[in-house]
């Protein structure tokens, strides 16, 4: 119960009084709990809730509150796949972005190995017995039109 008065998040969607040990006060506060747990009512009802939370260890629940608050809103935007939806969508975006930059840094490469072949006429490169220092361009400019 937060404050003595006024009931948690999950009491006030409820409507029903707060009791000293509810187990919801702790992680569904007054202002923007009622919100919160609006959705994991919807999806999971507030006793199955209540059950589950009961039956894990008190250092686990926030992480499970917070589960379970992604899922039942994951749940109301995509009713089949709730969550799992979501990270096939991340996945698929993550392969795509891989995909690009193997692209990017191949086509990179050859520009680069290109434009240092046609360069390395103009900087000899000294014997690597003698202890003088390579000679390199200070600064290797990339062409500035689009790939």
């Amino acid at each position: 119960m937060n404050g003595g008065e006024s009931p948690c998040g999950a009491c006030k969607f409820l409507r029903r009084k707060c009791a000293k040990g509810c187990v919801f006060a702790p992680y569904f506060g007054f202002d923007e709990g009622a919100a919160h747990f609006a959705a994991i009512h919807k999806i999971f009802g507030a006793s199955n809730v209540s059950k589950l939370l009961l039956n894990i260890p008190m250092p686990q629940r926030c992480d499970a509150v917070v589960t379970i608050s992604y899922e039942a809103e994951a749940r109301l935007r995509d009713p089949v796949y709730g969550c799992v939806g979501h990270i096939f969508a991340l996945h698929q975006e993550v392969t795509s972005l891989q995909a690009e930059l193997a692209f990017v840094q191949a086509r990179l490469s050859s520009r680069v190995s290109s434009r240092s072949a046609s360069t390395s006429l103009n900087y000899p490169v000294v014997s690597s017995d003698s202890q003088q220092p390579h000679h390199f361009p200070a600064q290797l400019s990339l062409p500035s039109h689009p790939m």
